[in-house]
């Protein structure tokens, strides 16, 4: 992977961890998604624009080993797809979702940050 992807990928990752880091969901208070679903979109749309761009199979490093931070990405990818559009138009997370709101926006952030610092680490080594 180019330096450039790998930097792409650290950025947007990074502005989705940081986001969903200010904006911590509490299932105790009214929560308003709309921020995080925005900025997962964006994210998204940054990040299918340099995979599309890229080269080479994402996630295949040699015929017999994955590229973990291909894998993540792909899993990052998924749910930033998934919060942009589940909490789409929302106001405020309803009590219906509040328990997968829990885990799908703690899942997002927490990929985010492994993906920001794998491709990190990657554009060191690049």
């Amino acid at each position: 992977m180019t330096p450039e992807f790998l930097r792409t990928v650290a950025d947007s990752a990074g502005r989705v961890a940081d986001t969903f880091q200010s904006l911590p969901f509490r299932a105790d208070r009214p929560y308003d998604p709309r921020p995080v679903a925005t900025v997962a979109a964006e994210e998204l749309a940054v990040l299918c624009a340099v995979v599309a761009a890229l080269d080479r199979p994402l996630v295949i490093g040699t015929p017999t080993k994955t590229e973990p931070l291909g894998v993540d990405l792909a899993g990052l990818m998924s749910f930033l797809q998934l919060v942009a559009v589940l909490y789409h138009g929302l106001e405020t997370v309803p009590p219906v979702l509040t328990v997968s709101a829990g885990r799908n926006l703690s899942a997002t952030q927490l990929i985010a940050r492994r993906v920001r610092d794998r491709a990190r680490k990657e554009a060191i080594r690049a």
